[in-house]
C-alpha cells in the first residue's frame, strides 16, 4: 500500500494499514492503555521534511479537535514520532456514505440532516469544511453519520486559496465561488452537500466531465439538474443547496436539517 515504514507510536499497536491519500497513511491502531481500536493518521514520510505540510497536518488535528460535535469524527490525540505528525482518532469500521450508492430517499435526507449540524457546529466555531464529500462522511455502528477530514478546512475569513494561490478542493464539489478562488464562508459548505444530495439520491454526480476544469465550467454555468420525479420532492432543497449566487443559499446549517 505504501513504501512508509510502520511508525512505532508510543502507547499505540499498529495493527494494519486503512488506506492512503496524498499526505497520509492511515492505520487501526489500538490505544493500549484503553484497549480500545482507533484510527491513526500519519503524515507520509516524504512530506515530513516540509514544514508547511506538518503545519497542515497539524493545523487539521487542531481545527478537528476543538469541533466536538456527535456528527463530526472525534480527535483522541495529536503529537509526532520519530519527526513526522499523527492524529488518534475515531475508528469507525462501518464505511463512508460513498458505500452503496444510490441510498434511499429517507437515508440520504438523514445524512444530509446529520452533515448540516455538523456543519452548523463547524461554522459556529469559525471553522469552513471546504471538502464535504461521501469519502468524508462517515458511518457509525448505529447507522448515524459523522464528517471527517478537516484537512483543508480554513477559518470563515481565510478565503478560498492557499498561501501559493492554489484553489483546492475536490472539483466534482465545488462552489462557484470557490472555483473564483473568493473569500469563503459556510454556504460554500452547504453548495457542497447539494451535490453530495444528488449522489446520494441518484448514485451519479451532478456534473460529470474528463477534467476538473470541464466540470469546474458546469458548476459555474450549467443549469442545476433535475432529479427523477420519485425524487420531485427534494429539488426544491437540492436547488436552494446548489444555488450558483451563494446569495441565495441557506446561511445555517440548522434551518436546514430543521
Amino acid at each position: 500500500m505504501t513504501t512508509d515504514a510502520v511508525p512505532a507510536i508510543p502507547g499505540y499497536r499498529v495493527i494494519r494499514p486503512l488506506g492512503m491519500g496524498g499526505m497520509a497513511v492511515v492505520y487501526l491502531a489500538e490505544q493500549e492503555s484503553l484497549g480500545r481500536e482507533v484510527a491513526i493518521k500519519v503524515l507520509s514520510a516524504r512530506l515530513a521534511g516540509d514544514p508547511s505540510s506538518v503545519e497542515r497536518f497539524l493545523r487539521e488535528g487542531r481545527t478537528a479537535a476543538a469541533l466536538v460535535h456527535r456528527h463530526i469524527v472525534g480527535i483522541h490525540d495529536v503529537g509526532r514520532c520519530d519527526g513526522r505528525p499523527y492524529l488518534a482518532m475515531e475508528y469507525l469500521p462501518a464505511g463512508s456514505a460513498a458505500n452503496g450508492l444510490p441510498m434511499p430517499r429517507d437515508e440520504a435526507l438523514a445524512v444530509v440532516v446529520q452533515v448540516a449540524e455538523a456543519l452548523a457546529h463547524a461554522h459556529r466555531m469559525g471553522v469552513i469544511h471546504r471538502d464535504v464529500k461521501p469519502e468524508n462522511i462517515l458511518r457509525r455502528a448505529d447507522g448515524s453519520y459523522a464528517l471527517s477530514d478537516f484537512g483543508i478546512a480554513r477559518p470563515a475569513d481565510g478565503g478560498g486559496i492557499t498561501q501559493d494561490g492554489v484553489v483546492i478542493g475536490t472539483p466534482s464539489y465545488m462552489s462557484p465561488e470557490q472555483l473564483r478562488g473568493e473569500a469563503l464562508d459556510g454556504r460554500t459548505d452547504f453548495y457542497a452537500l447539494g451535490v453530495v444530495l444528488h449522489q446520494l439520491l441518484t448514485g451519479q454526480l451532478p456534473y460529470r466531465g474528463t477534467d476538473g476544469w470541464s466540470i469546474g465550467l458546469q458548476h459555474l454555468n450549467a443549469p442545476i439538474p433535475r432529479l427523477p420525479e420519485a425524487m420531485a420532492d427534494c429539488q426544491p432543497l437540492m436547488e436552494a443547496l446548489m444555488a450558483k449566487d451563494r446569495d441565495r443559499r441557506p446561511v445555517d446549517g440548522t434551518a436546514i436539517a430543521q
